[in-house]
């Protein structure tokens, strides 16, 4: 599905606002709990966190949370894009082991629906290494598929 020029800015805007955040994580602490950021009608960055309750949450729950405040503000029209950001287990493209990477499941209301993935490591120097990126269909998580 291809994205339109305002979706790109959007998007770009969104993930340019959270991404740093995830690699700061991962520097200081080699993981990061999922969290979240959406764009308002007006341009508004807004970021989230979620918490469930638990002070060893399980990161499925945290993403839940995440979608169901999205879905929230779907409905009240309250949100352009929006994106939840966690750490996953994948194999990257053109790779046969499993590696670490960023997701940033991104959402936007046109129907536009995607999952960036960072695949990352640490060199022998702890160094954070995020290598080149690549994007798979979203799962339509927050907003209903255009022409659905």
């Amino acid at each position: 599905m291809a994205e339109t020029p305002s979706e790109v800015e959007d998007v770009e805007a969104l993930l340019n606002d959270l991404l740093p955040f995830a690699h700061k994580m991962l520097v200081k602490n080699r993981e990061f709990l999922p969290f979240g950021g959406y764009t308002k009608p007006d341009g508004t960055i807004v970021w989230e966190g979620a918490y469930d309750g638990d002070d060893l949450p399980l990161s499925q729950n945290l993403i839940d949370i995440l979608h169901d405040s999205h879905r929230s503000l779907a409905a009240r029209h309250e949100v352009k894009v929006c994106a939840v950001v966690y750490d996953i287990r994948t194999i990257p493209r053109g790779k046969s082991k499993k590696q670490d990477a960023i997701c940033v499941a991104v959402d936007h209301l046109s129907g536009y629906s995607v999952h960036y993935i960072y695949p990352y490591k640490f060199n022998w120097l702890g160094k954070l290494i995020v290598e080149d990126d690549y994007a798979v269909e979203g799962d339509m998580a927050v907003f209903p598929r255009a022409n659905a």
